[in-house]
């Protein structure tokens, strides 16, 4: 079963994509309060989307606020039987 941990790829993601060091990451971590702009949060999508194999829909983006709302999205659409943590 792979496991997959959302604060850490979307840390990585940060890292990554935008040149930016992301600490101290929880599931009530607000996404728009991180500093990124929506250039570089659609890049994260991106990235996120390419290391999981999936494909977020816009409308469930359009509700995710913090990392836990992200981690739940992902949650839904990795393959059954992966273990997704927060």
């Amino acid at each position: 079963m792979a496991t997959v941990n959302v604060l850490q790829l979307f840390a990585q993601a940060a890292l990554e994509v935008n040149g930016k060091k992301l600490e101290g990451l929880t599931r009530e971590t607000v996404i728009s309060k991180l500093g990124l702009d929506s250039v570089a949060v659609m890049e994260l999508v991106s990235f996120l989307e390419e290391k999981l194999n999936i494909r977020m829909p816009d409308e469930d983006l359009a509700k995710v606020q913090t990392l836990g709302d992200l981690g739940e999205v992902v949650k839904r659409l990795v393959p059954a039987g992966t273990d997704v943590t927060v």
